[in-house]
């Protein structure tokens, strides 16, 4: 795994089909890894090969244009412009369904994040942040997309190469983190992706609206989704795939904390993350006192926070443990802060205890 001084910046605009293509065509060999990386993860963690992957995918066409016809247009440019088949964008969209279908091996999931509102940050804005941890190919497939539109709010996003969104923030100032959660009902139903839903809350003009479209669609796949706007709006949904299947969380003290296993107890029977990997509960607790040992915090006190080491290797800062096999060793790939008022990105490309942060800034709109 190699560590870059920053991620590479693609950027397009126009409308779905244009913008699509001209994202597969500049991340082409991004995508290209993507694809090969995951064709490695398939066959390792459930046996399949890529076809079988790229027909399950294609399971989801339908929903995925009824939901966004945008979306599903914009993958079939990404397709066009990376010289790939559709089902192939489809399967990177969705590898997170695919994966809960097919693996019988523990799925590699991590990700810490966090909010502040403006009486716990030392801007008086409200800052919004994660770790994301994830298998160490997607350190050469995870790039930076900057999307101008006329469609809707212009938008950042961290992602892997043909992915439509992840961690990121709008023109109108919302931003987004996450973390996966695993209930008891992820069965691999087809419904709306996660990562199809990440880019729902990005199109979003207002944290609530976001919040409203996640909780009103047919989930695939259980997820926690945090967002924040401009407005000091701060709130954690935590999901499973069903229609009474959302719970959310609202600041306490002026802060969230999330890491991958439920707060609600009462949102699926077992908790499956939890009982594989009991260190989100550690994780979590260790974010939570860190946010709380002073009384506003300042973008580079957050960084510490993001850098953190206590219980290592399963700590906020997750570097790759020798122990786990190569295919499934994770490490933390991107740390993120955002100011969501000041429309400002931080990004440290690596473990946040050695790579070098990086800021861009979007205008308002």
């Amino acid at each position: 795994m190699h560590f870059p001084g920053e991620f590479p910046v693609v950027r397009v605009a126009g409308p779905p089909a244009e913008r699509g293509r001209r994202y597969g065509a500049l991340a082409r060999t991004r995508i290209h890894r993507s694809i090969s990386a995951y064709q490695r993860v398939f066959e390792h963690y459930a046996g399949w090969d890529w076809a079988t992957v790229c027909a399950h995918a294609a399971r989801y066409r339908d929903v995925v244009g009824d939901f966004s016809p945008a979306s599903l247009t914009e993958m079939r440019g990404i397709a066009e412009g990376a010289g790939v088949d559709v089902e192939e964008i489809l399967a990177l969209n969705t590898r997170s369904e695919i994966m809960f279908h097919a693996g019988d091996r523990d799925m590699p999931h991590e990700c810490t994040s966090l909010t502040l509102l403006p009486d716990r940050s030392a801007t008086g804005t409200t800052l919004i942040a994660q770790n994301w941890d994830w298998l160490l190919h997607s350190m050469d497939t995870a790039m930076l997309l900057e999307v101008t539109r006329d469609d809707g709010p212009s938008f950042v996003t961290l992602v892997e190469a043909g992915l439509l969104a992840k961690v990121g923030m709008n023109e109108a100032g919302v931003g987004l983190c996450t973390n996966t959660l695993v209930s008891d009902g992820d069965e691999g139903r087809i419904g709306v992706p996660y990562h199809v839903l990440l880019r729902a809350a990005l199109d979003s003009g207002s944290g609530r609206e976001a919040a409203a479209t996640i909780a009103a669609a047919e989930r695939a796949l259980s997820a926690n989704y945090l967002l924040a706007d401009d407005t000091g709006f701060a709130a954690d949904l935590e999901t499973v795939p069903r229609p009474d299947g959302v719970r959310i969380l609202t600041p306490e003290d002026g802060q969230i904390t999330h890491a991958n296993h439920f707060r609600s107890a009462d949102l699926t029977g077992e908790d499956l993350y939890a009982r594989r990997k009991p260190h989100t509960f550690t994780r979590l607790r260790n974010v939570t006192e860190s946010l709380g040992e002073r009384p506003s915090l300042s973008v580079d006190d957050l960084k510490k926070v993001l850098a953190d080491h206590q219980d290592r290797p399963s700590s906020v800062c997750q570097h790759p443990d020798e122990n786990v096999h190569e295919r499934e060793r994770t490490a933390t790939i991107a740390g993120v802060i955002m100011d969501v008022s000041g429309r400002t990105m931080h990004i440290a490309a690596g473990r946040p205890c050695v790579a070098r942060w990086e800021t861009r800034t979007l205008a308002p709109r």
